[in-house]
């Protein structure tokens, strides 16, 4: 059985709200306000957060990192993706979603919610802040059409070589390399893939036998993204 999120007080956690990039722009006098109007969440390892798609509420991860996933109908599970700080999520969602989805914290984290009503009186007030709201929900456009590619057109190789791109940019590449700390789950790539566990291991397994891959301790490195792209695009 789940259990609900925990809510605090939000005098002392009012400082994370100035590491979320589209709320930069506010005063510090401002973002003490705002965090007066957020309802606060800490989350342990594997809890869940009620709440998100079905109360119309903005979510925004201060701290932390956060798995967004599905299950169909046969019990089949499906991550969508994983937020970090910074990422808002539920705002504007439909009553009643035609998807259920669940968000579990992967790590110890921390969220803050506003009503779609105090989300809308801050983004008119501030322009600044709509600007950047419009500009991450255009990034994020970007992400789930190069997800939707993927799935509709790339064989399983071909996916787990683009999320591993992905998350090699994402971790910054320098020079050939990149390291991806901690190193992902295979499991967590097979529930973001559609795939089985067994079938990413096996390539995971050929990457590191060709040298693209290396395991170091926790951490994953990607020894030749180029060569990694190459592949991506023998996939294509």
């Amino acid at each position: 059985m789940p259990i609900a999120a925990q809510e605090f007080p939000s005098g002392a956690s009012w400082q994370g709200l100035r590491s979320v990039s589209w709320l930069q722009s506010l005063s510090d006098e401002k973002l003490a306000v705002l965090a007066t109007q957020c309802r606060w969440h800490r989350l342990e390892p594997g809890q869940m957060l009620h709440g998100p798609y079905t109360d119309r509420r903005m979510y925004v991860l201060v701290g932390g990192m956060l798995s967004l996933g599905s299950y169909s109908a046969s019990g089949r599970a499906m991550v969508f993706g994983h937020v970090e700080p910074g990422f808002f999520f539920g705002a504007f969602a439909p009553p009643q979603p035609q998807v259920s989805v669940q968000v579990h914290a992967m790590q110890a984290s921390l969220v803050a919610s506003l009503s779609n009503e105090e989300l809308e009186a801050l983004i008119m007030s501030e322009i600044l802040v709509m600007r950047a709201v419009v500009q991450h929900l255009s990034e994020l456009t970007g992400v789930l059409a190069r997800r939707v590619v993927s799935l509709g057109t790339l064989s399983v190789r071909g996916r787990l070589h683009a999320q591993l791109l992905e998350q090699a940019e994402h971790a910054g590449i320098e020079g050939e390399q990149a390291l991806l700390s901690p190193a992902p789950r295979q499991n967590d790539l097979a529930l973001m893939l559609g795939t089985s566990r067994e079938e990413v291991a096996r390539e995971m397994s050929r990457l590191t036998r060709l040298g693209l891959l290396r395991r170091e301790g926790r951490n994953l490195r990607i020894c030749h993204v180029d060569g990694l792209r190459v592949l991506l695009e023998e996939a294509r």
